[in-house]
């Protein structure tokens, strides 16, 4: 997974996700590798570079570095 800036650990496990940068897309990583897209630029992202988790509530600050239009922040729900 290229463009990986960040990483939060869910507390399920192994179980983290990964904001990618480069690809603008955050990524639920499971223990053994596989990965999928949980949330893209269709979600508002603009670069992630940090993402954090409190609860069930996910955290991502996007920069807007390379798109220069809308650094945010997303929130978004972790289903367990």
């Amino acid at each position: 997974m290229p463009g990986i800036d960040d990483i939060a650990f869910t507390g399920h496990g192994d179980q983290l996700l990964a904001a990618l940068d480069g690809p603008n897309k955050v990524v639920l990583v499971q223990p053994d590798g596989s990965h999928s897209t949980v949330l893209t630029s269709a979600d508002g992202l603009q670069n992630p570079t940090s993402i954090a988790l409190r609860g069930d509530t996910v955290y991502v600050l996007s920069a807007g570095w390379l798109t220069a239009k809308d650094p945010n922040l997303i929130l978004a729900h972790l289903d367990r």
